[in-house]
């Protein structure tokens, strides 16, 4: 028998683990760097993979440190993403899981590099927003890590080490070390990456399939 990952709260990471919009923001983030910075399809697209789970500023500041055109380019990502987010679907199995999770007392979080105005509009319009104790998003020092990580821990009084955070992304895996225990979502990355980058706890397919790994505290 597995041994269950005992926990209280849950923190899930938004694009590509709760919504089907990887995709969408692949096809953009890579649009974009194939238009300011006159590089082709796969490198654009393997600097977008390696940069993945940050916000798109910091994606671009990292490939492009000092670029003169990276202010337009980081607007008009954000411009192409605002115009279609919200068209971007939760994946087939998310409300169920959320309510299930709601109903074990399981305290349910959502911590994403999308803005923070945007991302809890997105759970508004599909009245889910109930279901999270708090939907944290991103403003300029303040991001998807250390910072909303020790804001839950403060607003919320949780305790981290009986946290999950739930993301599809290296960077998730990244930014949970010291904080939280991971949960990958294979996506972009499978489980080979995810091991390939260090993570030796649980990897899965969809996010159901919390329900039965986790027993709550």
């Amino acid at each position: 028998m597995i041994k269950k990952l005992r926990c209280n709260t849950i923190i899930f990471d938004f694009d590509g683990t709760l919504a089907d919009s990887m995709s969408f923001l692949a096809n953009i983030g890579i649009h974009i760097m194939k238009k300011y910075y006159d590089i082709d399809y796969d490198e654009a697209a393997e600097r977008y993979k390696s940069t993945t789970g940050l916000p798109y500023e910091h994606q671009i500041s990292l490939n492009f440190p000092g670029y003169e055109q990276n202010e337009r380019a980081i607007e008009e990502f954000e411009k192409l993403k605002i115009e279609r987010i919200f068209e971007q679907q939760l994946f087939p199995d998310v409300v169920e899981t959320l309510t299930q999770l709601n109903q074990m007392d399981i305290s349910v979080f959502v911590s994403s590099s999308t803005y923070q105005p945007i991302i809890a509009e997105y759970f508004a319009k599909r009245e889910l927003s109930t279901c999270f104790v708090e939907v944290v998003g991103y403003r300029p020092g303040f991001e998807k890590g250390k910072h909303h990580f020790e804001h839950i821990k403060a607003e919320h009084g949780i305790r981290l080490g009986d946290t999950l955070f739930v993301g599809d992304s290296l960077k998730d895996y990244e930014r949970s070390k010291d904080y939280c225990k991971f949960v990958g979502l294979e996506g972009m990355f499978k489980e080979k990456d995810f091991r390939r980058a260090g993570h030796k706890g649980p990897i899965i397919q969809q996010v159901s399939e919390l329900l039965a790994m986790i027993e709550p505290l």
